[in-house]
């Protein structure tokens, strides 16, 4: 039988809200500074559906939004696999 311990604490890592400019090195970013920024885009990605979803912006304006931060985060994801 298991029981649950109030004690323990789930580990949660949180990445700060981080963006292409906010980089040390624009150039040369870190692997840490890019899953930084692709779980800040996926934060972006998912307020906007909210936003959608209650009606807080148009259809329109929302997919154009969506596709826009969905092509920022695929070619930010790209980075991970140029060779340095």
């Amino acid at each position: 039988m298991f029981f649950k311990d109030e004690k323990l604490i789930d580990f949660d890592p949180k990445y700060p809200y981080l963006l292409p400019e906010d980089w040390k090195d624009k150039n040369s970013p870190t692997v840490y500074e890019i899953l930084a920024t692709t779980n800040t885009l996926k934060r972006m990605y998912g307020k906007k559906v909210k936003e959608i979803e209650q009606g807080v912006i148009s259809d329109d304006e929302g997919e154009e939004s969506l596709r826009n931060i969905a092509s920022n985060y695929q070619t930010i994801k790209s980075l991970l696999f140029q060779s340095r």
